[in-house]
C-alpha cells in the first residue's frame, strides 16, 4: 500500500492517474490523504504532493493541473529532461525534478488535443502537433518509463519496497476494410474493371478477376484472412479483428454488399473477438456508427462491444463520448496513422477521462503503437527497415509490461507478390508472442 498526501480537497484527477501508474503500471495499491495528521502518522510507502515539505515520504512537488476543472491552453510547458527521458511540468525542489503525476494526465487525457487547431485533410489531430512527435518522444512510452523511475526512487527510500509490476502482453489486431478484391462487386462494375484492365494491358490482372469471378481460384482479400485466423490458430492465440460496414465509395468499403458466406465465415471464427470498425462518414455522426454496430451485432447475433474507427478517425473528446453512449467498452482507435508510437504516452490500456466534464468513463482506450500502413505507405518503409521499427517497438513495450498492439490489414497481406510483408507479420507476430 502506496499512501499519498495532497494538501488539495480536489481528489478527482489524481486518483484517475495515480490509480495509472502505482496501480496498472507499479502493480501497487494506494490511499490518498488530505489530512496531513494521516500522512505523517502513516507506516510504510508514502509519497508527499504537496508544496510543503515533511518528515515523511518521497516528495513531488505539484503544479495545479490536477486541482484545476475544466480545460485551459498551458503557454508553458516548462519542458526538461529526467534519467535520459523527455518530461515536462518542470518544478524545483523535492525529489523528483517534475510533476510527473500531472504530466501522466496531460498524456492520458489528450489534453493538449481539446484547443489545437491542427488537423490534417481527415480532421484527425495533426501528428505534427503533438508534444510527444515534436520532442522526439513518441516512439517511448514515456509514462512507462516515468513510473518505473518513480519505483527506483522509492526503492531508495524505502529498502523493502518491491512492486508487482505488469507483465508484457502482445495484443494482436487485424481490420478488414475489403472482405474481397474482385468478388461481389456486381455484374456491371467488374465487367467495366475487366475491360480497364485490358485496355490497359495488364492481362494478368484481368485473368485474376476473371479466374476469382468464375470461382476458378480463391479471392486474395478473402484467402489472406483465412490464413491470418490460420496462423493464430496455429499459436493458439486469440486476437480481435474489425470488420467494416460503411458503404462503398472513396473511403469505404469497394463491396456493394456483405455476402451470406462472408456473415456465416464471421459468424463461426473461434479465435477472434469481432468489434465495430466505424466508417469514414461515422465521424462525427454518432448515428450512423450506432447503425453500423446494430448491423453488425444482427449479423453476428451477439454483442459488439469493441470499436475501431477507419482511418484511425478520432478527436478528442467527442470521438470517446459517442462510442461510450454507443454501447462500446473498448476502443483501440487511439493511434496516429502517419507515425508509429504512443500517442498517449502509454502501452499500457486506461478509461477515458473527459477532462471538460471532469469525470472517468467506463471506456478502456487501448493504445494502437503499428499499424502496418504506416509503415508501408506513409513512411514507404521497405521490409528489413519495417521489421527492425516493429521488433524496436515491441522492445519498448516489453521493457516497462505495456502491451504491443499491432495492428495490420488483410489486403496488406494478399497476393504472392506481397510475400515480403507477409513475412515480417509472421516473424513480427512470432518475435512479439516469444516475449510474454
Amino acid at each position: 500500500m502506496i499512501i499519498v498526501y495532497t494538501a488539495e480537497k480536489n481528489i478527482t484527477r489524481l486518483n484517475y492517474v495515480a490509480q495509472h501508474i502505482l496501480g496498472n503500471i507499479l502493480g501497487e495499491t494506494f490511499r490518498i490523504t488530505t489530512l496531513k495528521e494521516d500522512f505523517l502518522q502513516a507506516g510504510g510507502v508514502c509519497i508527499n504532493y504537496s508544496k510543503e515539505s515533511l518528515a515523511q515520504g518521497l516528495q513531488i512537488i505539484p503544479h495545479e493541473l490536477l486541482f484545476e476543472t475544466g480545460v485551459r491552453e498551458i503557454p508553458d510547458l516548462e519542458e526538461y529532461n529526467w534519467n535520459g527521458f523527455f518530461c515536462f511540468f518542470k518544478q524545483e525542489g523535492g525529489d523528483i525534478p517534475f510533476d510527473l503525476f500531472s504530466a501522466a494526465f496531460y498524456l492520458l487525457t489528450s489534453y493538449e488535443e481539446y484547443h489545437s487547431t491542427r488537423i490534417d485533410k481527415h480532421d484527425r489531430f495533426n501528428v505534427n502537433a503533438s508534444l510527444l512527435y515534436r520532442n522526439n518522444a513518441l516512439e517511448i512510452p514515456l509514462i512507462d518509463r516515468w513510473a518505473y523511475g518513480l519505483k527506483a526512487e522509492l526503492e531508495k527510500k524505502y529498502l523493502d519496497f518491491k512492486c508487482k509490476l505488469r507483465k508484457y502482453r502482445f495484443i494482436s489486431t487485424i481490420d478488414i476494410d475489403f472482405p474481397f478484391m474482385y468478388r461481389h462487386k456486381g455484374i456491371f462494375k467488374t465487367a467495366a474493371l475487366t475491360v480497364l484492365d485490358l485496355l490497359k494491358a495488364n492481362f494478368k490482372r484481368a485473368a485474376e478477376r476473371l479466374g476469382v469471378v468464375f470461382r476458378l481460384m480463391p479471392d486474395t482479400y478473402m484467402h489472406a484472412t483465412m490464413e491470418i485466423d490460420e496462423l493464430h490458430k496455429k499459436a493458439g492465440r486469440e486476437y480481435h479483428l474489425f470488420v467494416l460496414l460503411g458503404r462503398s465509395g472513396q473511403y469505404g468499403r469497394n463491396n456493394d454488399v456483405s455476402t451470406i458466406f462472408y456473415n456465416k465465415y464471421l459468424k463461426n471464427l473461434k479465435q477472434a473477438t469481432i468489434g465495430s470498425h466505424p466508417s469514414y462518414d461515422a465521424f462525427n455522426n454518432p448515428q450512423l456508427m450506432e447503425k453500423e454496430k446494430k448491423e453488425l451485432e444482427k449479423m453476428l447475433n451477439r454483442n459488439v462491444t469493441a470499436c475501431r474507427r477507419h482511418f484511425l478517425r478520432v478527436v478528442c473528446p467527442q470521438s470517446f463520448r459517442e462510442a461510450a453512449a454507443a454501447g462500446f467498452t473498448d476502443d483501440f482507435t487511439l493511434g496516429f496513422s502517419k507515425a508509429p508510437g504512443f500517442r498517449s504516452g502509454t502501452a499500457v490500456p486506461y478509461h477515458f477521462y473527459d477532462v471538460e466534464h471532469d469525470i472517468q468513463t467506463d471506456l478502456m482506450i487501448h493504445p494502437t503503437i503499428m499499424m502496418d500502413t504506416t509503415l508501408i505507405t506513409h513512411l514507404n518503409c521497405n521490409p528489413e527497415y519495417a521489421l527492425f521499427k516493429i521488433k524496436q517497438l515491441i522492445d519498448e513495450c516489453k521493457k516497462s509490461g505495456g502491451d504491443f498492439l499491432s495492428l495490420w490489414h488483410n489486403s496488406n497481406l494478399a497476393g504472392k507478390e506481397d510475400k515480403a510483408w507477409k513475412d515480417v507479420f509472421s516473424v513480427s507476430f512470432d518475435y512479439a508472442a516469444s516475449l510474454e
